[in-house]
C-alpha cells in the first residue's frame, strides 16, 4: 500500500469521516458504521485488566467505545497513520469527563512502536485491506503477549475473486466510483486495495502461518447479494517466533 495516498486519502475524509463511512456501510451492508463497530465490541472479549491497542483507529470510535462499555480497568491505545485523524479523537476524547486518558499515536502499523509483548488484545476495524497484512500479522505478533488476542473486521473476498481479470475489473469498479463519490485520492486507495481483500481461506492460512491458533472467521451478510460480506476474525497468539522458528 502506497503510505502516501492513504494518508492524504485519510486527511481529506478526516473532517466527515465518520459521516462518510456510516453512509457507505448503511449502502452495502445494511448497517450504520457505530453498529457496526458496537458488534466487533460485542463480539471480542476484553477481560479486566487488559491492555487493549486499536490499529488504525481513526477518530477513536473503538477506543471510545471501549472506555464507555468496560469503564477505566484497562490501558487503551489507538494507533493511526494520519494525523487529522488523531486530532478529531482527541478532540472527542477532551469532551469526555474520565479520569482514564487514552494514548492516541500517530504512526504506521508496518512498524508499530511499541515493545515486543506489550498488549494483550489489538483490534483493527475496517482497515486491513489498505495494509500488507503479512506484515501486519508479523508486528501484532510481536506485540501481543502470549495468549493476547486479535479481534478484527473488515470486507472480504470470495473464490470468484481469483478467476483471471475479475481483480482487474472490481479495481476499476472501485476506482470509478470513488473519483466520483469522494474524489481521485480515496479512488486510488479503494482501487488499490482490491487486490489486497482476502478469502476466509486466506485469512486462515495467514494466521497459522504467524502462529496464531484457536482462529474463528465470521462472515456476516452484506444487504445486497453481490457486495463483498464483512469478516470479522478472532485469533490467540499461543507460540513464541524465534528467528523463524517456534519455540
Amino acid at each position: 500500500m502506497n503510505n502516501e495516498n492513504i494518508i492524504q486519502t485519510f486527511t481529506e475524509m478526516a473532517p466527515n469521516y465518520e459521516a462518510i463511512v456510516n453512509s457507505e456501510l448503511s449502502r452495502f451492508w445494511g448497517v450504520s458504521y457505530h453498529e457496526f463497530i458496537n458488534m466487533l465490541i460485542e463480539l471480542t472479549p476484553i477481560w479486566d485488566g487488559a491492555k487493549i491497542l486499536d490499529i488504525a483507529t481513526g477518530t477513536g470510535v473503538i477506543p471510545l467505545k471501549i472506555l464507555h462499555k468496560f469503564g477505566s480497568d484497562h490501558e487503551i491505545h489507538g494507533l493511526d497513520i494520519t494525523h487529522s485523524m488523531l486530532i478529531n479523537a482527541h478532540r472527542k476524547l477532551d469532551k469526555i469527563d474520565s479520569s482514564n486518558s487514552i494514548d492516541f499515536t500517530c504512526a504506521s502499523a508496518m512498524e508499530i512502536p511499541y515493545k515486543q509483548k506489550s498488549f494483550d488484545l489489538v483490534l483493527c476495524g475496517l482497515a486491513t485491506h489498505h495494509m500488507n497484512v503479512d506484515t501486519l500479522l508479523k508486528e501484532v505478533h510481536r506485540i501481543l503477549r502470549v495468549g493476547g488476542q486479535l479481534s478484527f473486521a473488515d470486507v472480504g473476498s470470495s473464490k470468484l475473486w481469483h478467476i483471471p481479470g475479475v481483480k482487474l475489473v472490481l479495481g476499476l469498479l472501485a476506482y470509478f466510483y470513488y473519483v466520483i463519490k469522494e474524489g481521485t485520492n480515496r479512488a486510488w486507495a479503494e482501487a488499490s486495495a482490491v487486490s489486497n481483500v482476502r478469502t476466509e481461506e486466506e485469512w486462515l492460512f495467514l494466521l497459522q502461518q504467524h502462529n496464531f491458533r484457536n482462529i474463528s472467521i465470521k462472515q456476516l451478510k452484506s444487504k445486497y447479494f453481490w457486495i463483498p460480506s464483512p469478516l470479522v476474525i478472532f485469533a490467540e497468539k499461543l507460540e513464541e517466533e524465534n528467528n523463524g522458528k517456534t519455540q
